[in-house]
């Protein structure tokens, strides 16, 4: 997309929501992993369901393969009894679980100034 395009883009409505979401996808995605192992489709489905976020696989999965590289999380095949085909889990590692409570901390302190912020007050 031109650079002209995407800066229009990025104005609408769902450029925005696009840009915010981008910031809070990890976050979301290690809290989810914190409860212990998911697939790919359930991890989509329980982030839309429980957190409110509509992302496609095109997102989820290089975010997954990311915080793999990085050593946040680990993936393992399973194949469960009744299944068609195995389905690869992904589980927060201990360095996953350490960096999901410092960025957690650091969110909620952030949201909580800036929420005070809109709403007109300080903290």
């Amino acid at each position: 997309m031109p650079p002209a395009d995407k800066a229009t883009a990025d104005k609408t409505p769902e450029g925005r929501r696009t840009q915010m979401y981008k910031g809070v996808l990890e976050l979301a995605l290690m809290r989810l992993l914190r409860d212990g192992p998911q697939y790919g489709l359930r991890i989509l489905d329980q982030l839309h369901e429980e957190a409110g976020l509509d992302l496609s696989e095109g997102t989820l999965y290089p975010l997954l393969h990311r915080l793999e590289k990085g050593g946040l999380i680990q993936a393992e095949w399973r194949h469960e009894t009744g299944a068609s085909h195995p389905r690869k889990y992904y589980g927060l590692t201990a360095a996953g679980t350490k960096e999901f409570g410092e960025q957690s901390e650091i969110w909620l302190d952030m949201t909580e100034r800036l929420n005070a912020f809109l709403r007109g007050g300080s903290k």
